[in-house]
């Protein structure tokens, strides 16, 4: 966890339009309810219809919602996330979040640099559900390839 990390995570997640102020001394101490909005937050940005375990009151439901975002962000992002660190709650966990948070900052700065687009732009439509489908028809057209 370093201060630049901290940093980056809560300047990246106003600029994506995250409705709640974040501090850079929420992470000090452990701060699940935090984390665990955030990671829901960051997932229906990706897709808003996901299927995430969003109940995060016992100790079972949390492990629930961490491996349910975990396994979500590795199939459709292809983002590894390491789930002890978002468990935890604490700076490791921005480490984690900011893996997430940097890939749709950045494709909203695209999204803003493209010249066809210069219409306002809302970061609530953003969506790259689009991209998933062809990500999906590549990997089983590879495995065509390989298969035979």
């Amino acid at each position: 966890m370093s201060y630049r990390d901290l940093r980056n995570f809560t300047e990246m997640m106003r600029a994506l339009g995250y409705n709640r102020l974040i501090s850079m001394e929420n992470f000090r101490t452990p701060n699940f309810p935090l984390v665990a909005e955030v990671l829901l937050w960051l997932t229906r940005r990706f897709q808003p219809d996901a299927d995430i375990h969003a109940d995060f009151t016992t100790e079972q439901d949390r492990v629930m919602l961490v491996r349910s975002v975990a396994q979500f962000m590795a199939i459709n992002a292809n983002i590894k996330l390491n789930t002890k660190w978002l468990y935890q709650a604490d700076g490791y966990a921005v480490k984690e979040l900011l893996k997430i948070s940097t890939l749709l900052y950045d494709a909203l700065k695209v999204n803003r640099n493209t010249p066809e687009q210069q219409d306002v732009i809302t970061t609530s439509a953003l969506d790259i559900s689009s991209r998933l489908t062809d990500l999906k028809l590549t990997r089983e057209l590879a495995s065509r390839i390989t298969a035979k």
